[in-house]
């Protein structure tokens, strides 16, 4: 979740051209790769709320502010989008996984 929340959040907060990749083309990628991220996010808390202990989504989303304050703490840096789209991809990665094997068949 922390993954997921720091790709998203460095996205949202990357406004000005100088924080965008230089293709068109990759920064409409990274637009729908935030966005897919954040509702990857919002999807584990809600799974988290149905089949854990609720401390544990609660634990996450602090986790989540915490590592967003860190970020927004750092100002802006020419590495943030690159970074940006690899927590997002490696942050749906393991959502994906997460909720696969969290919905499949129990034994």
């Amino acid at each position: 979740m922390v993954l997921l929340s720091i790709g998203a959040f460095i996205h949202s907060k990357s406004p000005a051209p100088e924080m965008r990749p230089a293709s068109e083309a990759a920064s409409e990628a990274w637009r729908w790769l935030a966005r897919a991220t954040l509702v990857a996010w919002m999807a584990l808390i809600v799974w988290g709320f149905r089949e854990l202990h609720w401390s544990q989504p609660i634990a996450a989303v602090m986790l989540s502010l915490a590592g967003n304050g860190i970020i927004a703490m750092r100002g802006p840096r020419n590495a943030w989008p690159m970074l940006s789209m690899l927590f997002c991809a490696l942050g749906l990665a393991a959502a994906s996984i997460i909720l696969i094997e969290g919905i499949g068949p129990t034994g």
